[in-house]
């Protein structure tokens, strides 16, 4: 975990959610507790990845994401991009390649 930097979500002192951005625009890791979920966490740690990423000048993000969070990614202006199935301990799962590009107009 201190090699990604995560941002971390916090709750009276309880790890509620946690995400990260890498310097090419990828989120590797976005998690929020199930008890959590709908709270707006998620919306916040997405929020902050923006204003990071806009700090840093990243007009690309781009993730790996599950069937059950596809929804939220695309809540926030991610498409899908690919379609794939990857194995994790012996099951063969399908997940998507989403990405959003920032708006370069501005």
């Amino acid at each position: 975990m201190l090699e990604i930097s995560p941002f971390v979500a916090e709750i009276d002192d309880q790890i509620v959610g946690y995400a990260d951005l890498q310097s090419n625009g990828l989120i590797d890791h976005f998690f929020c507790h199930h008890q959590y979920q709908g709270r707006g966490i998620g919306r916040a740690l997405m929020a902050h990845i923006f204003a990071v990423g806009r700090s840093q000048g990243i007009k690309r993000y781009y993730s790996h994401v599950s069937i059950t969070a596809r929804p939220f990614f695309e809540h926030f202006g991610f498409k899908v991009v690919k379609t794939q199935q990857v194995d994790v301990r012996g099951q063969t799962l399908t997940n998507f390649v989403m990405e959003k590009i920032e708006n370069t107009d501005e």
